[in-house]
C-alpha cells in the first residue's frame, strides 16, 4: 500500500531521519512511537508528501508519490495533523465536506456522490447526529472525530494522523483509537498514527514503527517489541520507573527510603490498588502468599516488593505460610485486601487471621470479616489515614471496628 525505500527526511536540508525502509498494507493500524523530538512528525509529513524527501522514495501502490499530482495524492492520502481547525461557524457537515475538494468542480459545489460520501464519513466515526451542529460548539473529542471524518471524506487509501488523541480525555482517547482500528478493517485503509500513549499503542496497534536516534524500525507486533525489551530501551526506563510486559504498563517504583514496611495479604488482582497507593505514599511493601503468574505477583514484583510466592496452580504450602507469617511479623502494619478465596489460596485467609492474632495491626480492605482486625474499610481514601494512625500510635490488635 504505502512504503518507503532508503528514505532520508528532514527540514531545510537538515537530516532528521535516514535509511528508512518500511511498508504498511491495507487494513493495518500501525502506531508510530518514540521519544519527543525523535522525528515522528517528520516521518509522517514525508510519507504524506507534505515534506519532500531529502533522498529515497515514498511509494503508494507501487507508484512513486513524487510522480503524482497534488489532487491525486489528496485522493489517496488523508492527513490529520496536530494543528486543529480553529473554531468556526461552519457546521460539522460543512467541515467534513471540505474533504471532498479533490473531487469537486472548480466552483466547489457538492454533487450527490459528494454528499453521500460526507454522510458516510460522519456515520463511520459515529457523529452523523452532529451534522447540523456548529463546529465551535463541540468538545475536543468530537472535533477530533470531525477531522478524521473530513480525511475519510477524501476516500483515501492511506490515513496518516499525528498525535490524534494527545489532548483528549481517557474515554475520548480510547474511542478515537478504537474507531481508527475499526475503520482500518472496514474500509481497508492503511492507518498510520503517531502516539505518545505507549500503553494504548501496545494494546491497539497491529504493528509498530519505532522512531529513535535518527533511525526507524518496524515491528510486526507490539508483543515482539515488548519481548525485546523495547519500551525499556526506547524510553530509558529504570530506577524509579519500570515497564511490566505482563501488565503492559509503566509503573512508578519509589526508591527504598527505609520507611515503614506494610505487609499485604492479597491475590487475584485485589492488591493492585493498595500496592500502588503504598508505593505513592513511600511505604515499603511485603506481600504474600501470591501464586506465580497472578496479576498481584507481577505488580508487587515490579514495584520492588518482597513477594512470598507459591508455584502456580499449587495449594499454599505450610512452609510458605510460615515464611509469610514471619515476614508479616517484621512489618509495622498489615492489610488484607479481601481476595477471592478458593481451594488453592484458602490459607491466605488463615494467614490474615494469624496476623490479626500475633502480628502487626491488621486492616481489612473490602468486605471480608477477620476477627482481631483493627478496622475494616470499603473506601480506599480511608486507608492512608488509618495506616498512618496505626503506625504512629502503635495500635495493638483489638476487636474489629467497622469503618465505612
Amino acid at each position: 500500500m504505502i512504503g518507503a525505500v532508503n528514505l532520508s527526511a528532514g527540514y531545510g536540508g537538515t537530516q532528521v531521519l535516514s535509511g528508512v525502509n518500511l511498508s504498511v498494507g491495507a487494513g493495518e493500524f500501525v502506531a508510530v512511537i518514540g521519544p519527543n523530538a525523535s522525528g515522528k512528525t517528520t516521518l509522517l509529513k514525508t510519507l504524506a508528501s507534505l515534506l519532500k524527501p531529502l533522498s529515497g522514495v515514498v511509494y503508494l501502490d507501487g507508484t512513486m508519490v513524487s510522480k503524482l499530482r497534488a489532487r491525486q495524492i489528496a485522493r489517496l492520502i488523508g492527513v490529520v495533523l496536530t494543528e486543529q481547525l480553529r473554531p468556526t461557524q461552519l457546521t460539522v457537515f460543512e467541515v467534513v465536506a471540505l474533504g471532498r475538494y479533490p473531487y469537486t468542480n472548480p466552483l466547489n459545489t457538492l454533487s450527490e456522490t459528494d454528499s453521500r460520501e460526507v454522510l458516510r464519513a460522519l456515520a463511520d466515526v459515529g457523529i452523523e447526529h452532529l451534522a447540523a451542529r456548529r463546529f465551535y460548539e463541540l468538545s475536543d473529542g468530537q472535533r477530533q472525530k470531525v477531522m478524521i471524518a473530513r480525511a475519510l471524506a477524501q476516500e483515501p487509501r492511506v490515513l496518516i494522523l499525528d498525535e490524534p488523541v494527545t489532548y483528549l480525555d481517557p474515554r475520548a482517547r480510547v474511542e478515537v483509537l478504537l474507531t481508527l482500528k475499526r475503520l482500518s478493517k472496514e474500509r481497508g485503509v492503511a492507518v498510520i498514527a503517531s502516539l505518545h500513549e505507549v500503553e494504548l499503542a501496545l494494546r491497539v496497534a497491529d504493528r509498530l514503527i519505532i522512531v529513535s536516534g535518527g533511525r526507524v524500525a518496524l515491528y510486526d507486533s507490539p508483543e515482539e517489541f515488548v519481548a525485546r525489551d523495547g519500551p525499556e530501551l526506547l524510553y530509558g526506563l529504570g530506577g524509579e520507573t519500570a515497564f511490566s510486559p505482563e501488565l503492559m504498563s509503566i509503573e512508578f517504583r519509589p526508591p527504598n527510603n527505609g520507611g515503614p514496611r506494610i505487609f499485604v495479604v492479597a491475590g487475584g488482582g485485589s492488591g493492585s490498588l493498595v500496592y500502588r497507593m503504598l508505593a505513592r505514599l513511600g511505604y515499603r511493601l511485603s506481600t504474600g502468599v501470591l501464586h506465580a503468574g497472578d496479576i498481584d505477583y507481577y505488580l508487587a514484583s515490579l514495584l520492588g516488593g518482597r513477594v512470598i510466592s507459591e508455584k502456580a496452580f499449587h495449594p499454599i504450602s505450610p512452609e510458605k505460610m510460615q515464611q509469610a507469617l514471619s515476614e508479616a511479623r517484621d512489618c509495622q502494619a498489615a492489610i488484607y485486601t479481601s481476595p477471592p478465596i478458593g481451594p488453592l489460596n484458602s490459607e491466605n485467609r488463615i494467614l490474615a487471621e494469624e496476623i490479626a492474632r500475633q502480628g502487626p495491626p491488621l486492616i481489612v480492605f473490602g468486605n471480608a470479616v477477620i476477627e482481631g482486625a483493627i478496622a475494616r474499610v470499603d473506601d480506599p481514601a480511608a486507608l492512608p489515614e488509618l495506616i498512618g494512625r496505626a503506625l504512629e500510635d502503635g495500635l495493638e490488635a483489638r476487636p474489629a471496628a467497622v469503618r465505612r
